[in-house]
């Protein structure tokens, strides 16, 4: 499925649940830095437990974006004022709030893989702290010091390298400005010291 949003770009997704199933289980949004696709376990898991389940590709993810360079068209929106990880976040709630009213679903989870969907989950889950039950971040991120320690090149993941962000935010406070809203880290990413 694709959501086409106001500015013109889009997200696409694949909605996945059992056939005989009640119209209104919780659900699950799944991200994959990778794409959809890379998400297979985890979506058959989340819908063997009784689960509907989104996979999701935002804007400047997934398939969609394979062989495109995704980083040069993040790096011109930066020029004009927009913030890519802003409108990733911005696709993120306005398809969980989708999902919450079509789907019938009383709550929402977030299962994200990779450090680009961790953040912009984090930032979603912050502006909207009641929207998401939780979410688990997976080969994540501890810190956005990750970014600069690793180093992480622009081009993987430039939506991060975003004014200001490092100055002023952290993924801890990123996930204390989420609260209610329960975060676990599984499988964080570490930074190995070449010899």
């Amino acid at each position: 499925m694709l959501f086409e949003m106001d500015n013109g770009l889009s997200a696409n997704a694949a909605w996945i649940k059992a056939i005989k199933s009640a119209s209104n289980l919780p659900s699950t949004i799944i991200l994959n830095d990778k794409g959809k696709q890379a998400s297979a376990a985890s979506v058959s898991d989340r819908v063997n437990h009784g689960e509907q389940v989104l996979a999701l590709d935002l804007v400047f993810t997934g398939e969609a974006w394979t062989g495109n360079d995704a980083w040069t068209y993040m790096q011109i929106l930066h020029a004009t004022g927009d913030r890519p990880l802003g409108l990733e976040s911005a696709q993120l709630l306005e398809i969980a709030h989708w999902l919450r009213q079509v789907a019938g679903a009383p709550s929402v989870r977030l299962e994200v893989t990779g450090i680009r969907n961790q953040v912009a989950a984090l930032v979603a889950s912050a502006l909207e702290p009641s929207l998401f039950s939780a979410v688990t971040v997976r080969e994540g991120a501890p810190s956005l010091t990750y970014l600069l320690d690793k180093p992480v090149e622009f081009k993987e993941a430039a939506e991060l390298f975003c004014l200001d962000l490092f100055k002023e935010f952290d993924l801890d406070r990123l996930e204390a400005l989420a609260e209610p809203t329960r975060v676990t880290n599984e499988k964080m990413l570490k930074i190995t010291k070449e010899t």
